[in-house]
């Protein structure tokens, strides 16, 4: 099956993995601003929940279109890409805007 990202990002699958992306970058970017506690641990478990549902887009992307994406972040972007550089949806970074 050949990937058309724009209209499998309009799909309930493709726009509830780019919520479940965002929401994994928020958490991640939380967890770096807080000390070691108790709320911190609650974080963790969420972060968890979160890589276990990429986890499984991930597997599905790779089942049905034979294509292997990854999560990718840094300080000014994140997103979905192959080991070669294609991304599905690539999320730039703006601070202080």
């Amino acid at each position: 099956m050949k990937l058309n990202k724009e209209k499998f990002l309009k799909t309930e699958f493709g726009s509830e993995l780019h919520t479940t992306i965002r929401a994994l970058d928020f958490y991640l970017c939380e967890k770096r601003k807080l000390s070691i506690n108790e709320e911190n641990k609650v974080l963790d478990n969420d972060i968890r929940v979160l890589f276990a549902e990429w986890r499984i887009y991930q597997l599905a992307l790779k089942q049905f279109y034979c294509i292997g994406y990854h999560f990718s972040r840094t300080d000014s972007y994140y997103g979905i890409c192959t080991d070669d550089g294609d991304w599905l949806f690539k999320e730039e970074r703006y601070y202080g805007r």
